[in-house]
């Protein structure tokens, strides 16, 4: 069995052009070898040590590897190969001038979206990869994609690279930004895109996420990514293009104050049995508790006085349960009902859960 000869020093870990790995010496035909992922024309990059199976049998239906890949920090800084086609736009010719957004605080690695958006400067990231870029929430299916996402305008051709999705559309200038120095969709248009790939669940709890006001005191980033009339006008504005229609069906949902995919679900599933909709991040003043600030609740009925709790994993942590105890008793101590659910009525789609807010809204209508 033949192994394929050990890539120079040079070249591991980072990308290089053909001309680099001929200068090294690397032999033409090493570069196909499937250890060589091609990110661009002329581009490669090792993918590592493949295994003597690999090395013998072709598997085109494998399935997708588990390993988020997110960013466009870094790669394709270098010098890129101009792409094979009639005229390759500048970055510097591009129609209008897009604004740059703040650099998310997590970063991961997007080496093959940097590759392509260096050597094709015209192509925007879009869809699923303008939001992993930006280390938004995904579905753990959207999250695990290695496929890289790009829209041209519709006169430009689809590209040829492997693992690349080319989409062809318009884009004006508005609803191109720069995200590490790469031109990606904006957050109303990306969003919009991903509704040709998301369930109409996962529509909402992303929408959820990009209207979130964050905590000052714990979060890093200081605005919402866009707002729900942002959202709107983006719609109102492409009314022709693909999954328009779930797109407007989600945005009827999407609600200021869910602070977990856990509790937009809850909210959801609460809609689909026809419970009146809860308001959301509820507050209640008590003075033993605080009287700077106040105690709330996820979800609730303040006409009412009840009070909805979703517990993640992390509410067992430290002194956490304390700190949620006490703020219920602040509830409990103003006249309201308090109930507290958690992963395992997400577990059976919070049918037990349903049953209970369904008995306090009914017992409450009847006093």
């Amino acid at each position: 069995m033949r192994y394929p000869r050990p890539l120079p020093e040079a070249l591991v870990d980072r990308e290089f052009t053909r001309a680099e790995a001929l200068a090294l010496g690397v032999r033409p035909g090493r570069l196909r070898r499937r250890d060589i992922e091609r990110v661009g024309h002329g581009r490669y990059r090792w993918a590592g040590r493949s295994s003597p199976v690999e090395e013998l049998e072709e598997r085109p239906d494998q399935p997708e590897p588990t390993a988020p890949v997110h960013d466009l920090a870094v790669a394709g800084e270098q010098e890129a190969e101009q792409e094979a086609e009639p005229h390759v736009v500048d970055a510097a010719d591009t129609a209008g001038s897009p604004g740059s957004e703040p650099t998310p605080s997590v970063h991961s690695t997007l080496p093959r979206a940097a590759a392509v958006l260096a050597t094709v400067p015209d192509a925007c990231a879009s869809h699923l990869t303008a939001a992993l870029v930006r280390d938004w929430w995904l579905p753990q299916k959207s999250q695990a994609t290695r496929m890289v996402h790009v829209t041209r305008q519709p006169e430009r051709h689809r590209l040829r690279y492997p693992g690349i999705i080319t989409h062809r559309s318009l884009l004006p200038a508005d609803e191109v930004v720069l995200v590490h120095g790469r031109r990606v969709t904006s957050p109303e248009r990306t969003w919009l895109d991903c509704a040709t790939l998301l369930s109409l669940q996962d529509l909402v709890i992303l929408g959820d996420h990009l209207v979130r006001e964050p905590y000052a005191w714990a979060e890093t980033r200081r605005t919402q990514w866009t707002t729900v009339e942002a959202l709107r006008e983006c719609l109102q504005a492409h009314p022709g293009v693909p999954g328009i229609s779930r797109a407007r069906n989600a945005l009827e949902l999407i609600r200021v104050g869910a602070d977990s995919p856990q509790e937009t679900l809850l909210r959801l599933a609460m809609h689909r049995v026809g419970l009146p909709a809860p308001a959301l991040q509820v507050e209640c003043w008590d003075a033993q508790y605080s009287t700077d600030f106040p105690a709330t609740a996820d979800l609730g009925y303040p006409q009412w006085l009840i009070a909805i709790q979703y517990e993640g994993q992390h509410h067992g942590e430290g002194n956490q349960l304390a700190k949620d105890l006490r703020r219920d008793q602040a509830f409990l101590r103003q006249g309201w009902t308090v109930l507290r659910f958690g992963s395992a009525d997400s577990a059976e789609d919070f049918r037990t859960a349903l049953e209970l807010i369904g008995r306090a809204v009914a017992a409450a209508q009847g006093r």
